[in-house]
C-alpha cells in the first residue's frame, strides 16, 4: 500500500488542502481590501460616506446578512438561531446606512433597525428550545471564531485604535484627521471580511460542525 492509498493520510492531506485554500482566499481578500483602500485615499476628500470604502463595507455586511438568512432557510433545525444571527447583522447594515437614511429624517435608521430586530426576536421566541439548541450548535461550529474575530475588530478594535485620544497622544492635537479615519475604516474593512468569510463558510460547510 502506497502512502497516498492510506485513508488516514488522504484525510490529513485533504484537511491541509482546505487550510491552504482558506489561507489563499483570505490573502486574496486582504489584497482586494488594500486596493479598495488605495482607491479611497486617492479621492479628494477621502473617506466620504458615499465613497468606495463605505460601499465595500456595506456590500460585505449585506452579503453576510443575506447568506445567514439563506442558511436559516436551508437548515430548518437551525432556522430560529440563524434568523437571530442574520437579524443582528441586518441591523448593523441598517445602521451603516444612517447617512442616507438621514435624508428622510435624522435618526430614521433606528426605526427599520428596531422593526427588523423585533421581528427576528419574535420569530426566535416562537420556539425557544429550538433557538437555544441552534445557537449552541452554531457557537460550537469550527469556524465560529472567524465571526467573533470580525465582531471584535469592527465593534471594539477599530473604535479603540481610531479614537481621538490615541491620535492626540501620538501626534499631538493638530494631527491629520484623515489618518485617524483611515486606520479606523481599514480596521472595519478587515473585520467585515472576517464576518463575510464566516457567512460563506457556513453556507459551504454542509455539516456546520
Amino acid at each position: 500500500m502506497t502512502l497516498f492509498h492510506d485513508a488516514a493520510v488522504r484525510s490529513q492531506l485533504k484537511a491541509l488542502g482546505r487550510a491552504l485554500l482558506l489561507l489563499l482566499a483570505l490573502g486574496a481578500g486582504v489584497i482586494l481590501l488594500y486596493l479598495v483602500f488605495l482607491w479611497e485615499v486617492q479621492l479628494r476628500p477621502p473617506f466620504q460616506e458615499a465613497g468606495p470604502l463605505e460601499f465595500t463595507q456595506s456590500a460585505m455586511l449585506g452579503a453576510s446578512t443575506a447568506l445567514f438568512f439563506l442558511e436559516a432557510k436551508r437548515r430548518p433545525e437551525l432556522r430560529h438561531a440563524m434568523v437571530l444571527v442574520a437579524g443582528f447583522f441586518g441591523c448593523m447594515l441598517i445602521r451603516e446606512q444612517d447617512y442616507f437614511l438621514d435624508f428622510i429624517w435624522h435618526g430614521f435608521w433606528l426605526w427599520p433597525a428596531l422593526a427588523l430586530a423585533f421581528s427576528c426576536l419574535a420569530y426566535a421566541c416562537t420556539n425557544l428550545r429550538r433557538t437555544l439548541s441552534g445557537l449552541e450548535h452554531f457557537v460550537r461550529w469550527k469556524y465560529f471564531p472567524f465571526l467573533l474575530i470580525g465582531l471584535v475588530i469592527v465593534l471594539a478594535y477599530s473604535r479603540l485604535f481610531g479614537s481621538r485620544l490615541v491620535w492626540e497622544l501620538l501626534l499631538g492635537p493638530n494631527f491629520s484627521y484623515s489618518m485617524k479615519t483611515g486606520v479606523e475604516e481599514s480596521c472595519e474593512l478587515l473585520g467585515y471580511m472576517f464576518i463575510l468569510a464566516s457567512a460563506v463558510l457556513a453556507n459551504a460547510d454542509r455539516r456546520l460542525q
